[in-house]
C-alpha cells in the first residue's frame, strides 16, 4: 500500500488558504485599484520632500515621484504572485514534512518554519509601505532585513528539510528490501483520520487540465510568438477604426505596438493565471474535502473553486483574442464583464470562505474529526513517491535560492554578464563605439535577467505541478505500468524543464539572443518540457475518461 500524505497542522492549513485568499484578492484590488494607488502614493511622496531627497523643482520631483511609485507597485504585485505560490508551497511542504519526518519534535519544529514562511509575500506588503514612509532605498532594506531576509530563509530550511527527510526514506527503504515502508516514513503508522482526503474527480479534472493548457499556451508563446504577432498585427490593420488608427505611419505604429504589446501580455497572464489557479484547486480541493464536514457546504465550495478558478483564467485569453477586432479598452471591459469578474468573485469567494471556515475551527480549539470533517475515503490521499517529493522539494529549494540570488547579487551578475558580451564582439555585432554598441548590450542584459527569473517561476511552479500530479496519479485506475511511466515523465520532464531558462541565460551573453535560445529549446524545452506537458495530459485525459465511466454508472 502506498504511503498516505499527511495534513499538516489545522494552523499551517489555515495559513496557506488565508495566502491563497489574500494573494487572489490582492491581484483583483491592485488590477481595480491602481489609479488610486498611484495618485495615493504620488502625494505621499510629494508631501514628504525630505524623505525622498526631492528638490522642489516640480518636474524633477514628478519624475522622481513616479520612479518611487512604480516601484511600490512592484512591491504590491509581488505581494500577489507569492502569496499565491507560496500558499501552495506552503500546504504541500507541510504535507511532506508532516508525511516523512519520523520524529515528533522535529516535525513539529519544521512545521512551525513552515508556517513561518506566511510572512514572506506578506514582506512585499511591508516594502510597498515602507517604502512610503522611509524613502526608496531604505524602505526596501527595512523590508528586506525584517521580514523577506528571515522568513523566506525560513521556507528555504523548510524544504531542506523535507528534502533531508525523503533522502532517509529513500536510504531506509533500500536497506530494509521493502518497497514501500521505507518510504511511508513517519506515515507508516498513520490513522486515515489524518489523511488527505481526495477532491472529487471534476475538480481534480479541472486543476490539472488547467495545468495541462497553460502549459500548452506557454509552450506555443515560446514557439510561435512571431507568428501570432503577424497575424494580430493583420488583423490591427484591418480594422482601423477600433484601435484610433489615422493613416499616418508614424502614429500607427506606436498605436499598433502598444496593441501587440497588450495582446502579448495577456496571452503570458494566461498562461500564468491558468498554471497558478490549476495548483489552487487542487490544494484548494484538499482542503474542502478533508475539513468541511457538511455535504452541502462542501459542493459549493467545490463548485465555486473549480468553476470560478477554471474560468478565470480565459478572461485573459478572451482579451488578447478581442484585441484586434475591438481595441484594448473594449475588448478589457468586456472581457472583466463577461469572465474576469464573475469567475474570479467566485474562486475569491470560496477561498474567503474557507478561510472563515478554519478560522473558526481554529478558534474552537481544533476540529473534532466527527463533528467538523467528513468521514475520509478509504485509504485517504496517497503521498506521492518518495522520490518524487524529493525532486519536487529539492527543485523549490533551487528555484527560491535562485530567486534570492537573482535580487542580492543584481549587479555582480550584469557586471560579469556585460563583460562577457563585450569579450565576444563579434559575436554580437558590436563596432566599438560604446554609443552604438549600449543598445545592443542592454539588451542582451536584459534578456539575461528575464531569463533567470523565468528560471525562478518555472523552477517553482513545476516543482509544485509535481507534487500534485504525483498526488494524482495514485488517484487513477490506471496499470502500474503506466503510472511508473507518468511518474518518471513527470518527474525528469518537470525537474530539468526549467533548467532550459538557466542554461539561456548563461549562454545569452556566450552565443546571442537567438542561437543560445535555440539550444535550450532544443536540448532542454521541448524534451523534458515535453515529457511533463504529455504527463500532465495525459492524466486529464485518464480523469476525463473515469469520470464519464462514472457518469454512465451513475
Amino acid at each position: 500500500m502506498p504511503a498516505l500524505a499527511r495534513q499538516p497542522p489545522r494552523l499551517v492549513t489555515f495559513l496557506a488558504v488565508l495566502l491563497l485568499a489574500l494573494g487572489t484578492t490582492g491581484g483583483a484590488l491592485i488590477s481595480v485599484l491602481r489609479p488610486q494607488v498611484q495618485r495615493y502614493a504620488t502625494a505621499r511622496i510629494l508631501a514628504a520632500r525630505e524623505v525622498h531627497n526631492l528638490s522642489g523643482s516640480r518636474d524633477y520631483d514628478l519624475e522622481v515621484a513616479a520612479e518611487i511609485v512604480f516601484t511600490i507597485e512592484a512591491g504590491l504585485s509581488f505581494f500577489h504572485t507569492h502569496a499565491e505560490g507560496m500558499g501552495v508551497i506552503l500546504l504541500f511542504a507541510g504535507t511532506a514534512v508532516s508525511s516523512l519526518v519520523a520524529r515528533g519534535w522535529l516535525r513539529r519544529g519544521v512545521s512551525a518554519l513552515v508556517g513561518l514562511s506566511f510572512l514572506f509575500p506578506v514582506g512585499y506588503l511591508a516594502y510597498s509601505g515602507l517604502i512610503l514612509g522611509y524613502g526608496k532605498d531604505r524602505g526596501i532594506a527595512l523590508a528586506e532585513q525584517w521580514l523577506l531576509i528571515p522568513f523566506g530563509s525560513a521556507a528555504i530550511a523548510a524544504l531542506l528539510v523535507a528534502c533531508g527527510a525523503a533522502v532517509v526514506a529513500l536510504a531506509g527503504r533500500r536497506r530494509a528490501a521493502r518497497a514501500e515502508a521505507g518510504a511511508r516514513g513517519a506515515g507508516a503508522a498513520l490513522p486515515a483520520a489524518d489523511a488527505w482526503s481526495p477532491p472529487p474527480g471534476a475538480v481534480l479534472l479541472a486543476a490539472i487540465l488547467l495545468i495541462a493548457l497553460a502549459e500548452i499556451a506557454g509552450a506555443s508563446l515560446g514557439r510561435w510568438t512571431p507568428e501570432i504577432r503577424t497575424v494580430a498585427r493583420a488583423w490591427i490593420l484591418a480594422t482601423p477604426a477600433a484601435h484610433g488608427l489615422v493613416g499616418s505611419r508614424d502614429v500607427d505604429d506606436e498605436i499598433v505596438a502598444e496593441a501587440l504589446v497588450k495582446l502579448d501580455g495577456g496571452l503570458r497572464l494566461f498562461h500564468l493565471h491558468a498554471e497558478g489557479i490549476g495548483l489552487v484547486i487542487f490544494a484548494g480541493g484538499l482542503v474542502i474535502s478533508t475539513l468541511v464536514a457538511a455535504p452541502r457546504l462542501r459542493r459549493v465550495l467545490h463548485a465555486l473553486l473549480a468553476v470560478g478558478g477554471f474560468g478565470f483564467p480565459f478572461g485573459y485569453l478572451l482579451w488578447s483574442g478581442l484585441i484586434p477586432s475591438l481595441g484594448i479598452e473594449r475588448a478589457r471591459r468586456l472581457a472583466e464583464a463577461v469572465v474576469l469578474i464573475p469567475f474570479g468573485v467566485a474562486l475569491v469567494g470560496a477561498l474567503w470562505l474557507l478561510s472563515g471556515l478554519l478560522a473558526w475551527q481554529l478558534c474552537r480549539g481544533g476540529a473534532r474529526r466527527g463533528e467538523d470533517a467528513p468521514v475520509p475515503a478509504p485509504g485517504g490521499m496517497a503521498l506521492p513517491p518518495v522520490s518524487l517529493v524529493l525532486a519536487s522539494m529539492l527543485l523549490l529549494v533551487v528555484a527560491e535560492v535562485g530567486g534570492a540570488s537573482m535580487v542580492r547579487f543584481k549587479t555582480d551578475i550584469e557586471r560579469a554578464n556585460r563583460q562577457r558580451v563585450e569579450a565576444r564582439a563579434q559575436v554580437h555585432g558590436l563596432v566599438g563605439v560604446r554609443q552604438v554598441d549600449a543598445e545592443t548590450v542592454d539588451r542582451l542584459l536584459a534578456r539575461a535577467d528575464f531569463a533567470l527569473r523565468l528560471f525562478h517561476l518555472h523552477g517553482e511552479g513545476m516543482a509544485l505541478v509535481m507534487f500534485a500530479g504525483g498526488m494524482t496519479i495514485r488517484r487513477l485506475r490506471a496499470a502500474p505500468s503506466l503510472g511508473r511511466l507518468l511518474y518518471a515523465m513527470l518527474g525528469a520532464g518537470g525537474f530539468l524543464y526549467p533548467f532550459g531558462y538557466l542554461a539561456w541565460s548563461l549562454m545569452i551573453p556566450a552565443l546571442g539572443l537567438d542561437p543560445s535560445k535555440d539550444v535550450a529549446e532544443y536540448a532542454v524545452w521541448i524534451p523534458f518540457g515535453g515529457a511533463a506537458l504529455a504527463a500532465t495530459g495525459i492524466i486529464a485525459g485518464i480523469l476525463a475518461l473515469e469520470l464519464v465511466r462514472e457518469g454512465r454508472r451513475g
